[in-house]
């Protein structure tokens, strides 16, 4: 079956991707009137922000820590949180229109 496979591509012609041909994707635009770091994916779009943070934590064992395993060896602090965060801004009909959705881990 493998060398079935293998001898159908081998008989076919090879053929390289011409970058030529692929479509051109404009970068986002800005939305300076929103705030600092708001841009607009879609031409006519809503404004976007997309922010987040990453922290951790590494620590050295201590003998008198509470953390200590069941066999009362001590254990060392690790430990992390994220959180992202979307931000969305529209004109409306009816005035501006804001969605704000914050996720996040750890702490």
């Amino acid at each position: 079956m493998i060398l079935a496979a293998t001898t159908l591509c081998a008989a076919l012609p090879a053929r390289a991707l011409d970058l030529r041909d692929l479509p051109v994707v404009k970068a986002p635009e800005a939305c300076p009137h929103e705030g600092p770091g708001f841009t607009r994916l879609v031409p006519g779009g809503p404004c976007m922000r997309i922010s987040g943070r990453v922290r951790a934590e590494a620590g050295t064992p201590v003998p008198a820590r509470p953390g200590a395993g069941l066999d009362g060896m001590p254990r060392g602090v690790v430990s992390g949180s994220g959180q992202v965060a979307i931000d969305t801004r529209t004109q409306t009909d009816y005035g501006p229109a804001r969605a704000y959705i914050r996720l996040g881990t750890g702490r």
